[in-house]
């Protein structure tokens, strides 16, 4: 089943009475339960690419399908909704409120959503379970400058698994951690991914990119590639790696 399908998809941006044409009629489907990476040179237009797919940005010209409806025609309170409900959000600057643990920066948008004591209990019962999963229960009540880059990216993952999304956009989550925690971060994601989850994930690296099932090439606005994996085990690493990096290279990377 298709989850999200972009057809002539293009994003423009008018700075000082010039048109950027960042995205150029790109047309990409994911299907359901996919792990689809999203590589390119810097300004190729990657992360307007999941900003505008997401519903995040709005797109100047071309439609989006979100499992066959057209999110392209909703009002901003319904892309919103959607985006509370049926979408996940892991982003490199990991967004938490400074004022709150990791345990209540995670509940904060389910309870957003919730309407009565008994859904939030649910909640707070699937946040302990999610937390356990991701090996940061430790550390629930800790404020977000108590714990390591990894801890908190597990945290941010949990946070975008707690209203059971149908899809989970990544923005470079492992960008600003450290090979172990990248590790640690990416060891989820796959997990996750193997569950059922749909991710679609922008990032420059190349061991990162090679745990995805698909990886789409975007340059000058528009996917000129992409390079089908399968998917990941740990068995293939080095192999998957090494393949993906010889298709960059061929591309120009």
């Amino acid at each position: 089943m298709c989850v999200l399908k972009a057809t002539n998809l293009c994003k423009t941006y008018v700075v000082n009475k010039r048109q950027n044409n960042v995205l150029r009629n790109v047309n990409l489907e994911i299907q359901e339960g996919e792990m689809v990476g999203i590589m390119g040179p810097s300004g190729s237009g990657k992360t307007t690419l999941l900003y505008t797919i997401s519903g995040m940005d709005k797109a100047t010209a071309g439609t989006i399908e979100f499992y066959g409806k057209e999110i392209t025609k909703l009002t901003g309170n319904q892309i919103s909704d959607i985006r509370l409900k049926k979408m996940g959000f892991v982003f490199q600057q990991m967004y938490m409120l400074k004022n709150l643990s990791i345990y209540d920066n995670i509940i904060l948008p389910a309870f957003q959503s919730a309407s009565n004591k008994s859904e939030r209990k649910e909640i707070n019962e699937r946040a302990k379970v999610l937390m356990a999963k991701l090996g940061i229960s430790d550390v629930a009540e800790n404020d977000i400058s108590e714990v390591s880059g990894g801890q908190l990216q597990r945290a941010c993952i949990v946070r975008s698994m707690i209203n059971n999304p149908n899809i989970i956009f990544a923005d470079e989550p492992t960008g600003s951690l450290n090979k172990q925690n990248s590790y640690e971060v990416m060891k989820e994601l796959n997990k996750l991914n193997e569950e059922g989850t749909t991710i679609m994930m922008v990032t420059h690296d190349v061991k990162v990119a090679s745990r995805c099932e698909r990886v789409c090439y975007i340059e000058d606005g528009d996917i000129r590639d992409e390079m089908k994996l399968g998917k990941y085990t740990d068995a293939l690493a080095r192999e998957r790696e090494q393949n993906l990096n010889q298709w960059l290279m061929k591309l120009g990377w």
